[in-house]
């Protein structure tokens, strides 16, 4: 879902170097970006600070900024700028462009429903998404199988529905589980069940959660939280996955913390903030911070590709970019401003998301060359 941005108005606060330790933002920005499909940026929660009642770990971010800044350049024609009459969601300007090879999920699309938040299975054959908007009276969780990912029809299984919304659904690595949050309890939270739906139990604690993802050892669940105070404030969490006392991550006082992407080695998560892209170090509190490519713009969804040397992720209404973590650099991918909420295949060559590009929202994969 295309929402209504907002520009980043802070100071940067640090100069650049290595370590360099960061402070607090210097002004609030002006409004507050409502979310992706799935998401509600308003917790239905109480403003109790019980309602996060999780052990906090303060410590200001040790910074590193990369000293040649981060380089952006697009591959292909450039964004043409919207009609004035133009729908807040509709393509702007060419959704295709040169060297692209995107196809949509013919399966998805024939059940003639929205689909969301796709993630690909750790063999490759399989993809979770969810149906339902949220104005919707329920929402699914569902799989798309096949025994061949690249080709073929798929097949279709419903795995949660229980007449609630359920949304953002993430299978662990080692295929056992998935995670996703909903709102089955009266307040959205972070909830675990087998591959197959069954035995859904809650993870999370009191308070709004939500977009949970694993870590590829399958021992932590990583989610964001709305301060208990400020619902429309969101950080990000850490919590065994097997259940336990969550651990504070970030503790940002304005705006929304974009669910992590784990790389790897299981140490580092990327996520988004604002107009910034950051890879945090989980065991020293290092940040290495990377600004959008098209200034004053939101930062979303980051995706760490399965070598862990490139991210993907969306600038608000201009496309797919994509981070090369050797030098910095950034290129645009896909040039469709409604692209978003990005999965690697774990061969590390197609890149599956969500779209509008078609006029209904629905599950698309990138083929990279």
């Amino acid at each position: 879902m295309a929402a209504a941005g907002f520009v980043a108005s802070f100071a940067v606060g640090f100069a650049v170097g290595d370590r360099i330790t960061d402070r607090r933002a210097a002004t609030k920005p002006s409004g507050s970006a409502r979310v992706s499909p799935g998401v509600s940026a308003a917790a239905p929660g109480s403003n109790d600070s019980a309602a996060n009642p999780a052990e906090v770990e303060l410590r200001d971010e040790i910074v590193r900024v990369p000293r040649t800044p981060a380089v952006a350049r697009e591959i292909g024609p450039p964004l043409a700028a919207p009609k004035a009459d133009a729908p807040a969601n509709a393509p702007s300007g060419p959704v295709e462009h040169i060297g692209e090879q995107v196809r949509a999920i013919q399966a998805v699309r024939a059940t003639n429903a929205n689909a969301f938040s796709p993630a690909f299975a750790s063999d490759g054959t399989a993809i979770f998404f969810h149906t339902g908007r949220e104005r919707d009276g329920r929402s699914a969780i569902e799989v798309a199988t096949a025994g061949n990912q690249t080709g073929g029809d798929l097949g279709i299984m419903t795995i949660v529905d229980d007449g609630s919304h359920n949304y953002h659904a993430q299978p662990s690595p080692d295929g056992r589980f998935v995670a996703f949050d909903s709102d089955r309890d009266g307040e959205r939270g972070i909830y675990v069940a087998n591959r197959d739906g069954s035995q859904v139990r809650r993870v999370s604690g009191a308070g709004y959660a939500a977009v949970p993802t694993w870590s590829r050892n399958n021992e932590w669940l990583a989610y964001i939280r709305a301060e208990a105070d400020k619902p429309s404030v969101w950080n990000l969490w850490l919590q065994p996955a097997a259940g336990g006392r969550a651990r504070r991550v970030t503790n940002y006082r304005f705006g929304q913390t974009w669910a992590a992407s784990w790389f790897p080695d299981d140490r580092r998560i990327a996520y988004s903030h604002e107009d910034t892209l950051m890879v945090m170090d989980l065991q020293t509190g290092e940040v290495t911070r990377y600004r959008t490519p098209v200034k004053g713009q939101l930062v979303r969804t980051p995706a760490v590709s399965p070598d862990g040397t490139k991210i993907i992720f969306q600038v608000f209404r201009h496309g797919a970019w994509l981070l090369d973590l050797a030098d910095g650099s950034m290129q645009r991918m896909l040039t469709d401003p409604t692209a978003e909420e990005f999965a690697w295949a774990p061969d590390g060559r197609r890149v599956a998301f969500h779209s509008r590009r078609d006029g209904q929202w629905g599950i698309y994969v990138l083929s990279r060359r």
